[in-house]
């Protein structure tokens, strides 16, 4: 329960022997951390075949959010203090991954120094070479993506939708075509997984759709280019 309050929701040490105390249980923080470390192999070595069994999803998702680690900000800080002004990177990020396997889903947390791409590079090296590349989900920031890993890159729709409502004011006749087209996208894509149908059935699924709006797009293309 040390453990879960920890690390699960974020409640400090120092907090949880202050409430503790107020129930009359002496559990001072060095002793929580002694509880923790002392039990720390079982959920390392979970952790570890998640991450290897993640690196054979079929889709893998990353993105970065800031973080703040007290010890990382510290040795940064002294380390810009007493050194020359250096390329070497100051940022503190947590990245996440997410990886479809199999039907199921496996979220990691990576928190460090490096970028979404970095990590989900580190991933990877578990992947076995038989399995071919994977579909890597992520937006188009150029760190995300893993160097010296082969995936098949498909960025984030969401992101490009709300590219198009932020102009929609400017362009309103080419905004509401894209729009439009991304609505029977996705109206067609929740009935193909309310049908159970596989990755494969659900991308040639409805191609007369494609025909339809192929005469509309040229001519969106067209006025857009002008």
């Amino acid at each position: 329960m040390v453990a879960v309050a920890k690390y699960g929701v974020g409640v400090p040490f120092y907090r949880l022997a202050g409430l503790e105390q107020g129930m009359g249980i002496p559990l001072p923080p060095a002793t929580q951390w002694q509880m923790v470390t002392d039990r720390i192999a079982a959920p390392k070595a979970v952790h570890g075949e998640l991450i290897r069994v993640a690196a054979q999803g079929e889709v893998l998702h990353n993105d970065d959010t800031g973080a703040k680690i007290l010890a990382l900000m510290k040795g940064k800080k002294a380390a810009k203090n007493t050194a020359p002004k250096s390329d070497e990177r100051t940022g503190i990020f947590t990245t996440g991954i997410v990886a479809l396997k199999d039907g199921n889903r496996i979220a990691l947390y990576f928190t460090g120094n490096q970028h979404a791409g970095e990590n989900l590079a580190d991933v990877l090296k578990l992947r076995p070479t038989a399995l071919g590349a994977p579909i890597h989900m992520c937006d188009a920031l150029s760190r995300n993506i893993p160097k010296d890993f082969k995936t098949i890159l498909v960025n984030c729709m969401t992101h490009c939708r709300r590219n198009f409502v932020d102009v929609f004011d400017n362009f309103p006749e080419e905004c509401r075509h894209v729009l439009e087209v991304l609505r029977d996208v996705y109206r067609n894509d929740d009935v193909a997984r309310q049908r159970g149908m596989s990755p494969e059935q659900r991308l040639g699924w409805q191609p007369s759709r494609k025909c339809a709006t192929d005469g509309r797009s040229r001519a969106v293309a067209q006025r857009t280019n002008q």
